[in-house]
């Protein structure tokens, strides 16, 4: 259920924005570049956004006994030992070379070890230790509870917790993500993260929506970034969103700066800047 194209939106932001390019025909007198301060705030939100959707391909989707081919739908069973023994068979799947990812279970738990694995959509590198505590309620919710401490993604350094639940309606699953972590930034930056996000898969269309916000600071510098209505369809992880808004906001010295992306449909989309400007860019995104 990873949501790549919220924090890819904010990097084709970063880059389509911050170098001036293609913009709609009413921007002719103000090409709509990031001031200093706004593009600051985007990188950050990059940052912070690139490790926790890291996380979600490398942790929630694998450790939830998902398939390599619909890794939005978590595994099914009436308890947490069946469960528990379909991740034990699937994890594995989604890491390479062979054997880089060893689970070990006790009781109702997994500790799962990374060795330099190679992720799920070509993402790697992976090392270190989640331990994860399954647990499935009398209607069906399926609750996992995962722990870093030192774990890497892709250069970045990352400890804390994540609760993911999962409820099933017919085809669709809803995923309830909660949790906090600290680390560093493949640069070095010191980064936390408190994220709440609830996140819809339809097995059947492949239809993902979210909603939710999150807290983090990056290097010293606090921001929110907040989710609302987005949908991607039957389109894959590189796919464009229909619609949905992330709006960036900081607060420094009693000044809110506050950005905001729209989505449009297809490739478009649009950046409302702090003075209230909107400006019309596009994603790069595959729009079928």
């Amino acid at each position: 259920m990873k949501l790549v194209n919220i924090a890819f939106a904010s990097i084709t932001f970063l880059g389509l924005a911050a170098v001036g390019c293609s913009s709609s025909d009413d921007d002719a007198s103000n090409t709509g570049d990031l001031a200093t301060n706004e593009s600051q705030l985007v990188t950050d939100d990059s940052d912070a956004a690139n490790i926790d959707d890291d996380l979600e391909s490398a942790v929630d989707e694998p450790l939830s006994g998902a398939t390599t081919t619909n890794p939005g739908a978590p595994a099914e069973g009436k308890t947490a030992a069946e469960i528990i023994a379909i991740v034990k068979e699937n994890a594995a799947k989604f890491f390479l070379p062979a054997g880089c990812l060893t689970s070990t279970q006790t009781g109702d738990s997994i500790t799962h070890v990374f060795k330099e694995c190679t992720g799920p959509y070509g993402l790697k590198t992976f090392t270190g230790t989640i331990s994860s505590e399954y647990s499935v309620a009398g209607d069906g919710k399926i609750t996992v509870k995962h722990a870093a401490n030192g774990f890497t993604a892709n250069g970045a350094s990352i400890s804390g917790e994540r609760v993911v639940t999962y409820t099933q309606a017919g085809s669709v699953w809803t995923k309830t993500r909660d949790g906090q972590w600290t680390g560093k930034t493949p640069a070095g930056k010191d980064v936390s993260h408190d994220a709440s996000f609830v996140t819809t898969y339809d097995s059947s269309t492949k239809c993902l929506t979210r909603d939710g916000s999150a807290q983090s600071t990056v290097g010293g510098r606090s921001f929110e970034r907040t989710v609302d209505g987005y949908k991607r369809c039957g389109i894959g992880r590189f796919g464009c969103p229909e619609s949905g808004e992330l709006t960036l906001s900081a607060t420094k010295s009693a000044e809110t700066l506050t950005v905001k992306v729209t989505f449009e449909g297809g490739t478009k989309y649009s950046v409302t800047r702090p003075n209230g400007r909107v400006v019309q860019r596009r994603l790069v995104c595959s729009a079928s």
